[in-house]
């Protein structure tokens, strides 16, 4: 079993793709994870995984927006009011829009990955997000220039 600070959270109401995205996660030996197909059984997990009066076991979360019973940013929402800043949050997602950056964004996300990702993505983000604080960051700093980037193009008329 790996150091319980490895242990990432996989949000992703496709069950095929979150299976898939565990695989390639622990493929590595360096991290641990767990499944939940929806936000309920997202913060069940959570509160599970509680060091009694020292946070949390899970320290990343893999975050899809669109999920069945509360959407991935409502969920981000509320995990700031329970959880701080003390999980990272790198949104998985097909969907983008100027709303859905804000809201990332205003969540402080560590990373947001558009699909299709690769395997190379995702692993390249959890690997940078738990070399430390700095390289935390740094991904937020890398996640605002992105988001900067592509408005600046929709707002030039570039489109999506």
């Amino acid at each position: 079993m790996t150091d319980p600070k490895n242990l990432i959270l996989i949000v992703e109401d496709d069950m095929n793709l979150a299976e898939l995205i565990k695989q390639i996660v622990e493929s590595t030996k360096k991290y641990e994870a767990l499944s939940a197909y929806s936000a309920g059984e997202a913060f069940r997990m959570l509160e599970a995984n509680k060091y009694p009066g020292r946070g949390n076991k899970i320290k990343c979360v893999l975050l899809d927006i669109k999920l069945p019973d509360l959407d991935g940013l409502s969920f981000l929402e509320e995990l700031r009011k329970k959880y701080k800043e003390e999980i990272g949050v790198i949104l998985e997602t097909a969907y983008e829009d100027e709303e859905k950056w804000q809201r990332a964004l205003k969540g402080k996300v560590v990373g947001y990955l558009i699909k299709p990702f690769t395997a190379e993505q995702i692993l390249k983000n959890l690997d940078v997000f738990f070399e430390g604080e700095a390289a935390k960051e740094g991904m937020k700093i890398l996640t605002y220039d992105q988001y900067f980037e592509k408005f600046k193009k929709y707002k030039r008329g570039g489109g999506h």
